[in-house]
């Protein structure tokens, strides 16, 4: 079997309307919080357009196809890098050898980087070879990686948002904590609306946020927070924190920039609440140090940036080592599939809607079909599916499609 085709289509994925609620109209703390005119766009890291989701599709001379998505929402370079580059060392190759495939990927990478839409799109590549592998030998991709570590997944519930940043209603944010304990979700996160542009008066609403959920849950729930990376002056980090200690947090997510070690560093010594970091970190080489230099508590790989699942269980593999938990980013097919297969991941992290906002079959415009749901908090993989168990709407992708 010979790969004989790859194609690419970009999705306005904002134009979907489950993705569009969760990315256009969630308010939270982010990487431009020092720029006023952004705080209440979470678009602005598409500079205001729509954020745009790369389709791989791999076909073989076999007649199998396999589907992977790039992440981070680069329109035009993850397509470009895949049609005008890495497609050269693919066309002809068997999809078996994901381990020389994406060598050759990321060595042919060097001119043009490192980390961000060169590695996101060799995501999308591996995903969509591992998904055809599935479907090659007729079982879900999870029993290639490894097998089952567990027999279903537990989840925690990953959006609680404040309804606004300046007046958040802590009324309408109890209410939707206590909706997603009674779906059976044993843990929740929720992201902040204030960092260190506002001062005392940001910190006393974060607080409030916090203060609101833990009240409303109880202690016997698992609280999450993510800073998105709004924290990013390290002594506002350290304040904020050690504010929310009492409120018996699980961890603070990405409360600095990627990158900034010597920061994480520091914090961890200065706060007793864990820290978790890496949605933004690429591969083994940049997960090497989070990990062997233990620059955080909790690794948290996104399956479509670090390099895709070839690249994830090597991460995996050193989270076991050195024992400290893994918990990737967001339950797409693939990372549930991951998440089955290694010990070191106790959580899968699902981007779930209030009851009153559930449909019947999920988003009428999902374009995806297939992928597990949620039940009960928890997720299970339906064995007699192969690969990673997904097919394309192409109905809802060609409303989508740029």
């Amino acid at each position: 079997m010979k790969i004989s085709e790859i194609e690419v289509i970009n999705i306005a994925a904002t134009k979907s309307e489950g993705i569009a609620k969760f990315i256009r109209n969630s308010s939270l703390v982010g990487p431009m919080e020092p720029y006023a005119e952004y705080a209440e766009d979470r678009g602005m890291w598409t500079g205001g357009g729509h954020w745009v989701v790369p389709i791989v599709i791999i076909r073989t001379d076999e007649g199998l196809e396999g589907y992977g998505f790039c992440g981070g929402g680069s329109a035009v370079a993850g397509k470009a890098l895949i049609d005008e580059h890495y497609k050269n060392y693919l066309i002809g190759s068997d999809p078996f050898d994901t381990e020389m495939l994406w060598d050759k990927m990321f060595r042919a990478s060097i001119v043009f980087g490192r980390k961000g839409a060169a590695i996101e799109a060799i995501s999308g590549v591996d995903n969509a070879l591992w998904d055809i592998k599935g479907k090659a030998v007729g079982m879900p991709t999870y029993k290639l990686l490894g097998g089952k570590t567990k027999d279903k997944i537990k989840l925690y519930a990953s959006n609680l948002h404040p309804s606004n940043i300046f007046n958040p209603d802590y009324e309408l944010l109890a209410k939707e904590a206590i909706d997603y304990k009674e779906q059976g979700y044993q843990g929740m996160k929720q992201r902040m609306c204030a960092g260190p542009r506002e001062g005392k008066a940001g910190m006393k609403r974060n607080e409030m946020l916090v203060k609101t959920v833990r009240e409303a849950v109880g202690d016997e729930i698992d609280l999450m927070l993510d800073a998105y990376m709004g924290w990013a002056d390290v002594d506002y980090a350290v304040e904020m924190i050690k504010r929310l200690e009492k409120y018996n947090l699980t961890w603070v997510e990405e409360p600095l920039l990627p990158g900034d070690f010597e920061g994480y560093k520091y914090l961890r010594k200065k706060v007793s609440v864990p820290i978790a970091a890496g949605e933004h970190e690429y591969t083994r080489f940049g997960f090497k140090e989070l990990i062997t230099q233990k620059i955080v508590d909790v690794a948290q790989p996104d399956i479509r940036r670090i390099g895709g699942l070839t690249e994830a269980k090597k991460v995996a593999a050193l989270c076991e080592a050195f024992n400290m938990p893994c918990a990737p980013h967001v339950a797409y097919a693939e990372t549930i599939h991951f998440t089955l297969s290694c010990p070191a991941v106790r959580w899968a992290e699902d981007t779930c809607v209030p009851s009153w906002e559930k449909k019947e079959g999920g988003f009428s415009d999902a374009y995806v079909i297939g992928a597990p749901k949620a039940k009960n908090g928890f997720i299970k993989i339906e064995d007699e599916k192969p690969g990673l168990g997904i097919e394309l709407n192409m109905d809802v992708i060609d409303k989508l499609r740029l």
